[in-house]
This record gives structure tokens, sequence and C-alpha cells, in this order.
């Protein structure tokens, strides 16, 4: 039985969240930093231009595109990862009749493709294609981006258990989960 992925719901929705959470995150650390709020986001853009690099310090229109595409793309890819990966334990172990089960089941899994993603970026992929954020931000800089990314992958499905549990408790339903 092939694992059950809806592609917008799965992937479309916290691919898109985590990409923009991570995006805002970005900028606000630069800023924090003193630099420009696109630097990091445009030091993404160095896969299509690498002769380029250092001018992503002032980013011009095309390296700022060019770098929140392929971010936003990375983030799909990512996010794509981790609805497959979770239908499959879904599918290996009995799934989650427990909605608090399931939601630390998609944290835990979310918050190791984080990790995991962040060792590929900066250990496992040639300088050439890394995101380029070490450009502009430090480690813990970084570290933060990955951070709101990882949050980014699980909120769509939080918030859609908050509102969930918020209508039955409206309606004198008592939550099963």
């Amino acid at each position: 039985m092939a694992p059950e992925i809806r592609p917008l719901k799965d992937i479309v929705l916290p691919g898109i969240v985590a990409g923009v959470l991570s995006t805002v995150a970005l900028g606000a650390c630069a800023r924090l930093a003193g630099k420009r709020s696109a630097a990091p986001i445009s030091a993404v853009s160095h896969w299509v231009w690498p002769e380029e690099v250092n001018q992503t310090a002032h980013p011009c229109a095309r390296h700022i595109v060019t770098g929140l595409s392929i971010h936003h793309l990375m983030s799909l890819g990512w996010a794509a990862v981790n609805a497959y990966a979770l239908a499959a334990i879904q599918e290996a172990v009995a799934p989650c009749r427990d909605s608090r089960a399931e939601h630390r089941q998609r944290v835990a899994l979310a918050s190791g493709l984080t990790l995991f993603a962040a060792f590929s970026d900066y250990v496992i992929v040639p300088k050439r294609f890394t995101p380029g954020f070490e450009f502009h931000l430090r480690v813990p800089q970084i570290a933060v981006a990955y951070v709101a990314f990882g949050t980014g992958l699980v909120t769509p499905f939080v918030v859609k258990e908050w509102c969930r549990r918020r209508r039955r408790s409206r309606r004198g339903t008592p939550d099963a989960g």
C-alpha cells in the first residue's frame, strides 16, 4: 500500500510556510547583525552566479529573485521529504489515532529533518551549493533560520489541530485526543 500524501496539504503548504518563516528569520537576523535583510537570501543566488557572490551584500533584483526562488524550491523539496518520511513511518507502525501522539511524531520528524538539512547544506554538499547564508550571518543566526524552517514544517498541522480543538470546545464536545 502506497503512503497517503496530499500534495497541497502535506507538501506545498508546509513548504511555503517553512520557506516564508525561514526567509523572515534570515532577514531579521541580518538586520540585527547590521546587514541588509535581503543579503542572506540573495546569497543563495551564488548557485547561478558564483562570481557575483560578493555582490549579494548589496543585492540587485536578480540576486534576490534567484535566491528566493532557490530557497523556496528547496523548502518545498524538504517538505516533500518530510511528508514522505512521515507517511512511511505511519505505514510502518500503526497510524497515530491520538492527535497528540501524531503531533509529537510530526515535531520529532521535522526536528530531525531540519538537523539533517542543515548538516547536508553545510557538510555533505560541495561549498558551491551551500545556501550561502554563511557569507552574511554567523552560525547562531543561521541556526535561528533553520529552527524557523523546522517550525514552518509543522505549523500548518498545529494550526489545523488548534482550530479543530477550538471548534470542538465551542460545541461542548469532549476532545478525544
